[in-house]
């Protein structure tokens, strides 16, 4: 059996309680990248990208509702099936739209919106739900064969790209014309450069916007 190295904890559900509000979260499964309907395979490294684009599913990962904030996670698991040791970094993780690069939002902003959602939390569940965000996120990371390594990057949500010019207006709503993302990974017994693109992003719907 394929062990994994984690972000998020498997099927468990942490509920940090307080006096006046209490926040619960549900960790997710923990899939190995080939599972994944959005998955690519390389050198025997397989990368599956899952953007949690559902309002309902992010509220039950997150404890806050971000997408109503702007916020989209992307959970990003790596698979190393070959004999090489990979090394992941969150720097060579982009999202991206045409010509448009879209940086990511750092974890203590999105741990800032989530604990404003809720009212009166006690300081010792917001130290855990600041301790829950960082597990979360990617960071950088040696791989070794036969590991699975996960973790989630946070993106404002880009709005609708518009086509226009002076007397006609048109929102581009094809996925062709959409945020797509791109990870390289390093291997570091030779020092290749192993590159997996493009993943189309789905954005969600009724999503907010999200101001730094």
């Amino acid at each position: 059996m394929t062990p994994v190295r984690v972000a998020l904890c498997p099927l468990l559900a942490l509920v940090l309680s307080a006096c006046a509000s209490s926040y619960r979260v549900v960790h997710v499964p923990q899939y190995g990248a080939d599972l994944y309907p959005q998955s690519q395979t390389r050198s025997g490294i397989t990368v599956a990208i899952d953007e949690i684009k559902s309002a309902e599913r992010v509220e039950r990962l997150f404890g806050a509702d971000l997408i109503g904030e702007g916020i989209l996670p992307v959970s990003v698991v790596v698979s190393n099936f070959g004999k090489q040791r990979l090394l992941l970094k969150p720097s060579d993780l982009m999202l991206y739209r045409g010509k448009e690069v879209i940086d990511p939002i750092p974890v203590e902003m999105v741990m800032s919106v989530a604990k404003r959602q809720k009212t009166f939390l006690r300081s010792s569940t917001k130290e855990e739900v600041d301790k829950y965000f960082e597990e979360a996120t990617f960071k950088e990371t040696a791989l070794y064969p036969s590991e699975t390594y996960r973790g989630v990057m946070f993106f404002a949500v880009p709005g609708p790209k518009r086509l226009m010019d002076r007397f006609f207006t048109a929102w581009s709503v094809y996925r062709d014309g959409g945020p797509k993302m791109r990870l390289g990974l390093t291997n570091l017994d030779s020092g290749e450069r192993v590159l997996f693109a493009p993943f189309p992003i789905t954005l969600p719907e009724n999503a907010g916007s999200f101001s730094y």
